[in-house]
């Protein structure tokens, strides 16, 4: 018995959590400390990001602090997760890979109305956000003509490198705050697995907030992400820019995710989105529960293409959404068509897609966007819409099948992807569900939801 013991105390000592460490992270630390107590803490994401963690391991940010630059998270084991998340008192310490441009010194008087930001940045300058949010943000355009003299129209110049703002008089003296944010993930887990984030706000990324393809066994929780997204995806085919912007996204291969008790706000495109036009994909076991979602274009998208792709166990339950297209970048964009659900396009085989139990608040077009006829692998339930003046939804009544990918909002079958083409593909009558409980009844009764 005696033996057992100490062979059972000796595999506990060995595991993978019995043997991890936790390690601190302070702006007032030092990186060239050991980072294993709050007094030899290091300083910076550089430093976390070439750490030679293990399974198991921890990283707590301070709270209340700010970190520059963005997490690029080590992958844990089965029953030895990594942990990035917070320690001590206050708010959430935040992590942001934009430029302080608020010293008017960085700004350079080209002509009247017309300023350049002096430094560099490596990539694209998605969005300019002011005063931290509270004055909005500067509206990016694609083509230099467009400044036109517009005060805080923005154009970034990949020649050059830099950033063109009008404004009435030099922006640092003008604002408080200005925040260049760059087409960078705030933490981007591409391949990640076994990691866990618990209680960090990630602000000012231009392109997701959480983004990477084939990721499982991921758990984000108490998050805050806001002010997400701006820079360039690609282009459509008169030049215009189709731009990045989830708060949280998971593309392509996703497997065993949860999200909860986040709060997510401010986004140019979807708050939460799991999506993939990748052949032979599985995503499996998605949970979206207890978030507060509010001002993104999409509260949920989801879609998936790709032969062979398949979606099982999806759950997007309890959460609250409310005021879908009322957030930055409805009006910048050349197609605003805002929805707390938008489901594009879906072609691959779908099983146990469940919405349930969430409040659905206010939208500046329509709560629930439908394109195709998928919905019966969908289950409804137990949802409050709240849509007093917009339209309940939008059906679009196009194939399931033999479309090819090309642009989110327009998916053909061929290659010219004009607004004729579209109405072709359609093999359902399309349908518009007004406000009022009549066409909530009308809605439900369609779907039966």
């Amino acid at each position: 018995m005696k033996r057992c013991l100490v062979v059972a105390a000796l595999l506990f000592f060995l595991s993978p959590r019995a043997l991890s460490e936790t390690y601190y992270v302070s702006i007032k630390g030092d990186d060239s400390l050991d980072g294993t107590s709050p007094a030899a803490a290091w300083c910076s994401l550089d430093r976390v990001n070439k750490a030679n963690l293990k399974p198991g391991d921890a990283v707590l940010f301070r709270s209340g602090d700010v970190f520059r630059g963005n997490l690029r998270p080590h992958s844990g084991t089965s029953g030895a997760a990594m942990l990035y998340g917070r320690y001590g008192h206050g708010r959430k310490p935040i992590i942001e890979p934009s430029y302080d441009a608020s010293d008017p010194s960085v700004w350079l008087k080209v002509s009247d109305g017309l300023w350049k930001w002096v430094y560099n940045s490596e990539l694209e300058i998605g969005n300019i956000i002011i005063n931290h949010g509270r004055s909005g943000c500067a509206r990016k355009v694609d083509f230099r003509e467009d400044l036109d003299g517009t005060d805080l129209n923005f154009i970034w110049v990949e020649g050059e490198r830099t950033v063109y703002l009008s404004s009435v008089k030099n922006p640092g003296e003008r604002f408080r705050s200005l925040e260049l944010a760059e087409r960078r993930h705030v933490i981007d887990e591409c391949a990640c697995h076994d990691v866990t984030y618990d209680g960090l706000w990630l602000r000012y990324g231009a392109a997701h907030g959480i983004g990477g393809d084939n990721v499982r066994n991921i758990t984000i929780r108490n998050c805050n992400v806001s002010w997400i997204g701006g820079s360039t995806n690609y282009l459509d085919n008169e030049g215009r820019s189709v731009r990045y912007g989830n708060g949280i996204e998971f593309w392509c291969g996703a497997e065993d995710i949860l999200v909860e008790n986040c709060r997510v706000w401010e986004c140019w495109d979807a708050g939460l989105t799991n999506q993939s036009n990748v052949d032979n994909v599985l995503q499996r076991n998605v949970v979206y529960r207890g978030n507060k979602v509010w001002n993104c274009e999409y509260s949920y998208e989801y879609w998936q293409q790709g032969d062979g792709a398949r979606t099982e166990n999806v759950v997007f339950e309890n959460n609250v959404c409310r005021n879908a297209g009322k957030g930055w970048g409805h009006t910048q964009r050349w197609n605003p068509n805002a929805a707390h659900l938008m489901f594009y396009d879906t072609t691959a085989e779908t099983d146990g897609f469940v919405v349930r139990n969430n409040v659905f608040s206010k939208t500046e077009d329509c709560g629930f966007r439908l394109f195709n006829a998928w919905y019966p692998s969908l289950t409804m339930g137990g949802n409050r819409w709240r849509i007093p003046k917009n339209l309940l939804c939008r059906y679009h009544g196009r194939p399931t099948s033999d479309l090819i990918y090309k642009y989110p909002d327009h998916l053909d079958q061929v290659h010219e992807d004009n607004e004729l083409e579209i109405q072709g593909q359609i093999v359902e009558e399309p349908m518009v569900f007004g406000p009022g409980r009549k066409e909530l009844k009308r809605f439900k009764a369609r779907f039966n939801f």
